[in-house]
């Protein structure tokens, strides 16, 4: 049981993103940095009509997080409660989103051309989608390709979090020279990746099941939303250019994907 300490000046605040409605409830000191945990996309609504409500509460030692009154975490710093609140939110926005499938993958574009890069966390895929976006590819995600039933891509364009001396560091995609994708587009490509240091990128064709696969592999909702994932990965790839191997230096595996892009 959490025994609060101080809840007073407490910020309460709603919002929408991809038809899931969120509250979160943080103390003073934390409410200014709640931006970053927050989901990109997203609007205003009541925290009355909320779906999932989260709580950061201060406690004797530290901050804990609690989702629908129920704590998951006992007190630790603010910074590691910011990036636990981050990753529940977004989990549950993943889950939950109504038409809307989120794959796990670096997302880029170029003039209304979509690259998908599935991957799980800790494979490259800001690395490589920082890359990109340096070459003038315009940023989606680092981690999230949005699918909707039609198998377009959708924005998901948090903060790229690229890791410097083994600290992740958040960056606009401003910071890298680039712009940031504001409508869905249609999937051009399809790469699945893998780093080996020194190895060049030449990769070998996938197959439509293949890919399939790959998408589904990094599914958040594959197996509580089975048919409608499955669907929106199969719209996906429908016509796509669909790519794996292994890659080595981010910047140079980066101009080759986007030549390529640009020839889909």
């Amino acid at each position: 049981m959490i025994n609060a300490m101080s809840r007073l000046d407490a910020c309460n605040i709603g919002f929408e993103a991809f038809g899931v409605r969120v509250a979160v409830a943080a103390p003073a000191e934390a409410a200014g940095r709640l931006g970053p945990a927050l989901p990109p996309a997203r609007r205003e609504c009541d925290p009355a009509d909320a779906e999932v409500a989260f709580e950061l509460v201060t406690v004797a030692d530290g901050t804990a997080v609690t989702r629908d009154g129920e704590p998951f975490t006992e007190g630790v710093p603010l910074d590691t409660a910011l990036e636990v609140l981050e990753r529940e939110v977004r989990t549950e926005v993943a889950l939950r989103a109504p038409g809307f499938i989120f794959v796990h993958a670096g997302v880029v574009a170029h003039e209304a051309r979509g690259l998908i890069l599935p991957g799980t966390s800790f494979a490259g895929k800001t690395t490589l989608v920082a890359a990109l976006v340096r070459a003038g590819a315009t940023y989606f995600s680092d981690e999230y390709a949005v699918l909707d039933q039609q198998g377009r891509v959708h924005p998901y364009a948090r903060l790229l979090a690229i890791r410097e001396n083994g600290v992740a560091r958040l960056h606009d995609a401003s910071d890298l020279g680039g712009g940031v994708g504001e409508r869905p587009v249609p999937v051009a490509a399809v790469a699945v990746t893998s780093y080996r240091e020194g190895s060049t990128w030449d990769p070998a064709p996938l197959s439509h099941g293949e890919a399939v696969l790959a998408l589904l592999e990094n599914t958040v909702p594959a197996r509580s939303r089975p048919q409608e994932s499955l669907r929106a990965a199969t719209c996906a790839v429908d016509g796509a250019r669909l790519q794996h191997g292994e890659r080595g230096d981010a910047d140079r595996t980066a101009a080759l994907l986007l030549d390529d892009l640009r020839r889909c």
